[in-house]
């Protein structure tokens, strides 16, 4: 691209106020690569040891693009600037049961609203597009700001476990937090 030609926008699928949401692209790999070893990313989803490199980014991306794969992978723009922030996604989606796993990865831009409302859009799209009932994520108790975030976007507590070892330090075990969209009602049953 020369400083003449425009800079294009990246795909967009859905859009909230300050946040959009695309898909994975493979340009963007060493962004996601960047994200992935931050050492704020990794203590938060409980990774010690090795840090991941390029190459298993390469292979996380390969997987998660492939067309037979259920997971719904998105990046996640700043709409200020259109600029990569993050990633979030659904896994482990059981479309029979109308269940699955939510994660996010603000990459940079944190403390400024933009993963709140990326969650509220990718939960948007989980009831609306997906038709699912129920979303769950896990996360560790001491992470006070995601749990404020997952908090705001709907998320409610539906218990704990006892203890586990991040980064080597001794804390109650992950949280784990449940939304429901709709009751059903007892007719239905």
């Amino acid at each position: 691209m020369t400083a003449e030609e425009p800079k294009q926008e990246p795909p967009i699928l859905v859009s909230g106020e300050r946040v959009g949401l695309g898909p994975l692209r493979r340009e963007l790999i060493p962004a996601y690569a960047r994200w992935q070893g931050d050492l704020e990313v990794l203590r938060g989803v409980g990774l010690r040891g090795q840090v991941p490199g390029i190459e298993t980014t390469q292979a996380w991306y390969e997987q998660a693009t492939r067309p037979e794969s259920t997971d719904v992978h998105f990046t996640i723009y700043d709409l200020d600037d259109l600029a990569p922030v993050g990633t979030a996604l659904l896994v482990r989606v059981d479309r029979h049961a109308g269940t699955a796993e939510f994660g996010i990865t603000i990459g940079e831009r944190r403390s400024q609203g933009l993963g709140t409302e990326a969650t509220r859009l990718v939960l948007d799209w989980a009831f609306t597009v997906m038709g699912l009932h129920n979303v769950l994520l896990v996360t560790f108790s001491w992470n006070l700001a995601a749990i404020r975030a997952y908090t705001k976007a709907g998320f409610r507590e539906i218990g704990r476990t006892r203890a586990s070892t991040p980064v080597g330090l001794r804390h109650p075990n992950p949280l784990a937090l449940f939304l429901q969209t709709r009751l059903i009602p007892c007719s239905d049953l």
